[in-house]
């Protein structure tokens, strides 16, 4: 394959002689984004307008990994936290990752709005062992990178998730019983409680029919069953209605897109919605189309609720979602392990 054009190989064996040897103290590299070698300058990333050095999600200073035509942004990150073993304990402290996450996505943000172009955000823990690694990375995955930054460039990602609403069925039955005993209830109780005569002495209990009683549970029994069958066909109705409508809202907005991407449901003790989440797609949108397809969303959260549904918008994002498929780069995979 022919050299792609950019830096010298004069130019990459100098900033590969001022990078650190990997060593336990120098820490791994942990890649942020990858962007062409034109659009970010300079030999480390920083924000305008007086420069200042962005920092990552260990407080490090971020730099600029070059090779080929292509750039990294990335940063020097402790092994004791980032290394393999460490990592799968800390990803399952979710206040660890919140944090993390947060600072991960203000590096991405930071890179995207100092790059001329688009850049490709990778996924949270992207990290190798050193900067030889990730420039053997640039040439074995370059065709893909390049690729990418091209099909990526000038489109912004826009995440959408459909939630069902309860339905007053549902609340009904789910609401707190009323402490008030039933008349039914009372008429039992008066009947059974005894009685007392003139003289204040009990007079014999009135007589009640077992048989009656054991004659009337049956009936009881079977209109319960038929309730709670009508209660679950309708439940069933509601389902069905719901997922036809989420399919129906899925395919306008992914006409509307360049690409859609459908994740798991969310997890319900996640979320902060109390319905059931049906739908949770990423949708990559060119910015030039944002408008329309923004109200295209719109349309559907005030038409939703007649259907049991809520339908939420968030974005723009830098398209996360998109960069995996199309480069092979997972998220949190270390190179050289």
């Amino acid at each position: 394959m022919n050299n792609p054009s950019g830096p010298s190989d004069a130019t990459d064996r100098a900033e590969a002689a001022n990078d650190c040897p990997h060593d336990t103290s120098a820490g791994l590299l942990y890649l942020y984004a990858v962007a062409r070698h034109a659009d970010l300058v300079g030999q480390y990333l920083t924000r305008p307008p007086h420069a200042q050095p962005v920092t990552g999600v260990a407080g490090e200073p971020v730099r600029l990994v070059r090779h080929l035509d292509l750039v990294g942004v990335a940063g020097r990150v402790p092994a004791a936290d980032f290394d393999e073993e460490p990592l799968h304990r800390h990803l399952e402290d979710l206040d660890w990752l919140a944090a993390v996450a947060h600072r991960h996505q203000a590096v991405v943000e930071a890179a995207s709005s100092a790059a001329a172009a688009g850049v490709l955000p990778l996924r949270l823990a992207t990290v190798y062992r050193d900067a030889a690694s990730l420039r053997r990375m640039f040439q074995a995955r370059h065709e893909a990178l390049t690729t990418a930054l091209d099909h990526l460039d000038g489109k912004v990602e826009w995440g959408v998730k459909i939630y069902t609403l309860p339905s007053p069925e549902t609340e009904a039955r789910t609401a707190p019983a009323s402490v008030t005993a039933p008349a039914g209830a009372a008429a039992r109780d008066s009947a059974t409680a005894p009685a007392t005569g003139g003289d204040g002495g009990p007079k014999a209990p009135a007589a009640e029919s077992d048989q009656a009683r054991s004659a009337a549970a049956p009936g009881i029994g079977r209109a319960y069953l038929r309730r709670r069958g009508a209660e679950r066909r309708a439940d069933e109705d509601r389902a069905r209605q719901a997922d036809d409508a989420v399919r129906q809202i899925h395919t306008a907005l992914a006409a509307s897109a360049e690409a859609a991407h459908l994740h798991p449901p969310q997890n319900s003790s996640l979320s902060v919605h109390p319905g059931r989440n049906l739908l949770n797609a990423s949708y990559l949108v060119r910015r030039d189309d944002d408008s329309a397809f923004t109200a295209k969303v719109r349309a559907q959260v005030e038409r939703a609720p007649a259907s049991g549904l809520m339908v939420e918008l968030t974005g723009p994002w830098v398209p996360y979602s998109f960069v995996a498929a199309t480069t092979g780069l997972a998220d949190g995979t270390t190179d050289d392990r």
